[in-house]
């Protein structure tokens, strides 16, 4: 019965093709809500710890108009493009 549930699991396991790029609302310089602007980006690679999230649904917090506005948390700021974001909802895309 084992080996029957594992092959229902397999046939029901869909590919998904990972694209070269995706949408992002990002911000090149620190601002108002004119600074955020949409960018086609390369999708990032992930390490072997990681898994890539397909998004359907992106919210935004409150602290995003802080960092936006160029407030960021002690440690080294990413370069630009800074996509904000950290709340959303999607699919596992890779692994």
């Amino acid at each position: 019965m084992a080996a029957h549930t594992n092959r229902s699991r397999r046939s029901r396991r869909r590919e998904t093709r990972v694209p070269a790029t995706m949408r992002a609302a990002a911000v090149d310089r620190a601002g108002g809500p004119e600074a955020l602007t949409l960018h086609v980006l390369p999708v990032p690679e992930i390490d072997p710890s990681e898994v890539l999230i397909a998004m359907h649904t992106a919210g935004v917090g409150s602290w995003d108009a802080d960092v936006r506005e160029g407030w960021w948390p002690e440690g080294r700021r990413p370069a630009p493009p800074l996509i904000l974001g950290t709340d959303g909802s999607g699919t596992i895309a890779a692994v």
